[in-house]
Parts: structure tokens; C-alpha cells; sequence
């Protein structure tokens, strides 16, 4: 089961998380709504994914997360905002954080976020798409080759690079070399970037998430 923290400084939310989350079988190790407390929560609870918000009381979600990262390079973390500004997409994509949803989505769209990234995949509201494709992004960059467009799916899916390197028969060495050469040809910011773009631009395609939308 996966052991998860929530962020956020409102509290019927925080609350309300908590019941549907746990409800939809994920564990519930805490919840905070600063900064500080976000902090200690993590280092106690030792979860495997943490729902952030981005603007707290006493700090930036996005700084928190880059906090977080550093004392906890494995945790999975989930902006959560109901801000769609793309200054703020950018940086919070930036922080290291491995998934990007926002509160106006589904309960099922957030459990699908936690689930993708708590697997060690990527996630980012379809909503996003649009503003994450800056103008340098969608002009004429090359296409992927067949073994990039295979390997980035399955990272879309949630598939991790050793899991994608023992079904596809390559070292975990070569699929993350694919993936870097993927976010160079895409002009990417970062891995979750690349996959924004190669599902807009039709590079890989997932079925279950177009058919939500």
C-alpha cells in the first residue's frame, strides 16, 4: 500500500483528502499545512508519495518540494494547485517533482497521479498540455525513433527505467540515455516535460488518459 503525506494549508481539504484517499486504499501517514510542518511530517512518516500544495502560509510549495528532494531523492512528489499559471507549471516541473495535478480534476485523475508516480512514473493533468508546449517546444524538432517512442511510453505508463530495461532486454544505462536524447530533441525541461510533449505532439498515445478527458 502506498504510504502517502498531504500539504496543504487548508484544512477541509487536507480532511477531505484524507477520507477519499484512504477510502480509495491509499494510506494516509499524515497531513500538514505549512511548510515547516511539511518538513518534519516527511522526515517521521518516511512516505513513498507527498500531495504539495503550492502556495502555503509560510513558504512556496515549489521550495518545499526542492527541500524535500534533498533530504529524500526518492519520494514521489505531487504538485497540487488550482493554478494553472505557466511561470509556475514551469518551475514547480523544475523542482523535481514527478507529478503535476490540479484540484480541479477528479478524485480518479488524482488517484491516477498517485499511482503513476507512487510506480515511479510521471504525471501531469492533461489540462496542462497546451502550457507546457512552449513555442520552442513545437517548432520544427525532429521525431523520435522507434525505440524512444517505445521507451517513453512505457515511462508514460509508469514504468520505471530498470522495469522498461528487463521488458525491453537493454541496460537501465541505455533507456536512460534514450530518455536524456529524447528531452535534447524535444527541447524538454525535464522527463515529465518530454512526455507532455510526445503525447501532444503523437509520438506515444494512452488510450485510458485521452479517453478520460
Amino acid at each position: 500500500m502506498t504510504k502517502l503525506v498531504i500539504v496543504d494549508d487548508h484544512e477541509a481539504l487536507r480532511e477531505g483528502l484524507v477520507a477519499l484517499l484512504q477510502h480509495g486504499g491509499v494510506e494516509v501517514v499524515g497531513a500538514a499545512g505549512n511548510v515547516a510542518a511539511g518538513v518534519d511530517l516527511v522526515d517521521h512518516a518516511e512516505p513513498d508519495v507527498a500531495i504539495v500544495d503550492i502556495q502555503l502560509p509560510d513558504g512556496s510549495g515549489i521550495d518545499l518540494t526542492r527541500e524535500l528532494l534533498a533530504r529524500r531523492p526518492d519520494l514521489g512528489v505531487i504538485l497540487y494547485t488550482g493554478d494553472a499559471d505557466a511561470e509556475l507549471l514551469y518551475d514547480g516541473l523544475d523542482s523535481g517533482a514527478r507529478g503535476y495535478a490540479l484540484k480541479a480534476g477528479s478524485m480518479d485523475e488524482l488517484m491516477a497521479a498517485i499511482e503513476r508516480v507512487a510506480g515511479g512514473g510521471s504525471y501531469v493533468d492533461p489540462r496542462l498540455d497546451r502550457i507546457l508546449l512552449s513555442p520552442r517546444a513545437t517548432a520544427h524538432v525532429p521525431q523520435l525513433s522507434p525505440r524512444e517512442r517505445e521507451i517513453m511510453h512505457l515511462m508514460a505508463e509508469g514504468m520505471t527505467a530498470e522495469a522498461i530495461g528487463d521488458k525491453i532486454t537493454v541496460s537501465v544505462e541505455t533507456v536512460r540515455t534514450h530518455v536524456r536524447n529524447v528531452i535534447r530533441k524535444l527541447q524538454a525541461r525535464n522527463r515529465v516535460h518530454a512526455i507532455a510533449i510526445a503525447l501532444e505532439r503523437g509520438e506515444i498515445a494512452l488510450d485510458s488518459t485521452r479517453d478520460e478527458r
